[in-house]
């Protein structure tokens, strides 16, 4: 994996930052569907249900629990605000 096919994912709570770092892919569950987010993906604004946040990186795996919230997408750059 090369630097350059990474984006940036701040994952937020009303209490704490729970993830934030460099990823290659980061998945949603989206309200209508679950959705994938690569570098350079159209940006979107979209609102999460109940399921997991999932996301690969260099450092390797991770998974955060989400009961709602929502998620921006815009130059490379990914901020989910959740409830957990």
């Amino acid at each position: 994996m090369t630097m350059n096919a990474l984006i940036y994912l701040q994952v937020i709570s009303t209490q704490k930052i729970i993830f934030q770092g460099n990823v290659s892919v980061a998945r949603f569950p989206g309200k209508k569907s679950a959705f994938t987010i690569m570098k350079d993906h159209a940006p979107i604004l979209s609102l999460l249900e109940k399921g997991f946040i999932t996301y690969e990186g260099p450092f390797g795996k991770g998974k955060v629990p989400v009961a709602s919230g929502f998620v921006q997408v815009r130059k490379n750059e990914v901020y989910a605000c959740i409830e957990q």
